[in-house]
């Protein structure tokens, strides 16, 4: 339950700084993702049945993890730099990820905490492309996840939680191919799922009942734009006036709402800066207590 603690304190600090400015500092998920780090290597040392393949991933997630928040990246805006210190980097952390495998290979047996583990590295790597593929929308949202899987890498024993536990059947895979930061992030993204639906009822009550688009946003002013929404309208390069469902992260609306007010048109289609923080927070109570709501919806949990 210690993690469970620090989780959800970590969290809810998350959450109220991005409730309210739409912005998480990198300190607090460095803070979370090191104490995560410092609790699993005293839980191995005192652990009796641990080898070195386990601390070899420890060390492969330590290296992913830390080189997100120093050094400078290999790839940015202007596409890719090859940086010699990273890029060693990177190929340590490859090698001592490769390791445990090469020892399975070889005909060593890898223990089921060694193979949970692999789950460090891995989701650090996987929560990036999250991002990039735009299933994340802020940065600090795959930062935040990326932490949550280096604080709790193995699934915890939190008995008599969760309530809904998977069927014995099918509970070894799932450990395995379903980390539990990625229950996490599921049980949030089925909470998220609301969000539409809260503005459909307030479209609804407006009276601007427009689909899809009623489902991604709501109206504002172009004159009074909000701080935390992207715009949705705009005119393209041939001049016309179209509808953009999803407006890419960043940049300044300012040109393209002078282009809008200068044609005549005064309420423009928002979609919202959902503060990621708030169902990530209560995916984070749900996996915990309650569990993986997917799989419980699959009919997999016993």
């Amino acid at each position: 339950m210690t993690r469970l603690a620090i989780g959800a304190g970590f969290l809810l600090v998350a959450a109220a700084s991005d409730a309210r400015n739409r912005k998480v500092r990198d300190p607090l998920w460095i803070a979370l993702g090191s104490i995560g780090l410092v609790l699993l290597t005293a839980e191995l040392l005192l652990a009796s049945s641990v080898d070195g393949s386990a601390w070899s991933l420890v060390g492969s997630g330590a290296i992913l993890f830390y080189a997100i928040f120093f050094g400078a990246p290999l790839f940015d805006e202007d596409g890719f730099h090859p940086r010699p210190w990273r890029l060693i980097l990177w190929f340590v952390a490859a090698a001592l990820f490769l390791y445990p495998a090469s020892l399975f290979v070889s005909g060593t047996g890898l223990s089921s905490t060694t193979l949970e583990l692999y789950s460090m590295p891995t989701m650090v790597v996987v929560y990036q492309g999250f991002y990039r593929v735009r299933l994340l929308h802020g940065g600090a949202d795959a930062k935040g996840l990326i932490a949550l899987s280096l604080l709790i890498p193995l699934y915890p024993d939190a008995s008599p939680f969760p309530l809904l536990a998977p069927d014995p059947i099918f509970e070894r895979a799932l450990r395995l191919i379903f980390p539990f930061s990625l229950v996490i992030w599921v049980d949030a993204a089925i909470l998220a799922l609301g969000v539409p639906l809260v503005l459909l009822l307030v479209n609804a009550v407006r009276g601007d009942l427009a689909f899809p688009q009623a489902f991604l946003g709501y109206r504002a002013r172009t004159d009074a734009f909000p701080r935390h929404g992207w715009l949705m309208e705009k005119f393209d390069a041939r001049g016309e006036h179209v509808l953009v469902l999803f407006p890419k992260r960043g940049g300044d609306p300012a040109a393209d709402l002078a282009r809008l007010r200068a044609a005549g048109i005064d309420r423009v289609w928002v979609t919202p800066q959902i503060p990621f923080m708030v169902p990530l927070l209560g995916g984070f109570l749900l996996a915990y207590l309650v569990g993986n709501v997917l799989i419980a919806v699959l009919g997999l949990a016993g």
